[in-house]
């Protein structure tokens, strides 16, 4: 009970191993075994994680399809998604299979990429879907533009990044990932931003925790059920936009792209008046954020050359 309402949950646990159309065929047949109690939901809230993302929004279109979802709102809390692809340095042949399978999703031609969109566009069709994307700041294995599936546009698609306090004090390059996913939110280019962040941020892969601690986190939940049941509606007839997309090559960085990226999002209308305190904030915090890692150190470097626009 809460806020003096009583309601009664009933959870749907799904699992299995596979590739994502295998276990998209699996879970439907799992599913229909609790059909009545989704139909008859006031509301359905669909978690999923990491490669769970696309499986979950291919089974919410499924429901869609055969007119299973009632409810007048459903809300998706993806965390860590694999929306494309993990980091593109640990593709290797060593990897295969439904493993294999997740770099495919770097690819926007690929099949798995093409159902993947498919099923966003549908789901947000229904007008009464709502979106949270989720990606952890420091993603041992997903990288930040991918969690939060950045080249998509919808006012029904709502991000964030997770900090964990226990390991993340609040510095500036939290709050510029914040700064950036907010002005997604509001409907405003990050110029790429995010894009560039993703691999500096990166967790070590052999004692990073990013990619599972999300879950953890009930603030997570609790923000998806807000962007769910808080939020106007625009009707079903708000296209989905997909930007073009293509995953650099590892050795394909381009050391300018980081300060550019800044300063077009500096020089945005609404940046230089709505959000000028938080501009200011963001330079106080600039000056006096202290990186100690060699990739962290190189990212102060380079923002140095938009100091005077900060």
């Amino acid at each position: 009970m809460r806020q003096g309402y009583e309601c009664e949950i009933e959870k749907v646990a799904l699992e299995g191993e596979g590739k994502i159309a295998e276990r998209v065929d699996m879970l439907w047949k799992l599913m229909l075994n609790r059909i009545d109690h989704i139909r008859d939901a006031d509301f359905v809230l669909v978690a999923c994680h990491s490669q769970g993302v696309p499986v979950a929004i291919m089974l919410v279109a499924k429901l869609i399809e055969f007119g299973c979802l009632n409810a007048a709102r459903v809300g998706v809390c993806a965390m860590a998604g694999i929306n494309l692809g993990p980091f593109p340095d640990y593709k290797s042949r060593l990897f295969s299979g439904s493993a294999g399978e997740l770099f495919d999703f770097s690819n926007p031609l690929s099949e798995v990429s093409k159902r993947h969109t498919e099923a966003i566009r549908m789901t947000l069709q229904h007008g009464g879907v709502r979106m949270l994307y989720v990606g952890s700041i420091d993603d041992q294995l997903v990288p930040l533009e991918s969690s939060t599936f950045s080249p998509l546009n919808h006012p029904y698609i709502y991000r964030a990044v997770f900090v964990d306090g226990r390991v993340h004090a609040p510095d500036f390059i939290t709050h510029l990932v914040g700064f950036a996913l907010k002005l997604r939110n509001l409907g405003i280019s990050d110029h790429g931003l995010i894009r560039e962040l993703s691999t500096p941020l990166a967790g070590s892969l052999y004692s990073g925790e990013g990619h599972s601690r999300v879950y953890e986190d009930p603030n997570v939940y609790d923000l998806a059920v807000e962007h769910a049941l808080e939020t106007t509606s625009m009707g079903s007839n708000v296209p989905l936009h997909v930007q073009d997309y293509e995953v650099p090559a590892p050795t394909n960085s381009n050391p300018f792209f980081l300060p550019w990226a800044m300063r077009g999002v500096l020089e945005e209308e609404y940046v230089r008046t709505a959000l000028h305190e938080e501009t200011t904030e963001l330079l106080a915090q600039f000056e006096k954020w202290r990186p100690t890692s060699k990739v962290l150190k190189d990212v102060k470097f380079r923002l140095e050359a938009v100091r005077s626009k900060l």
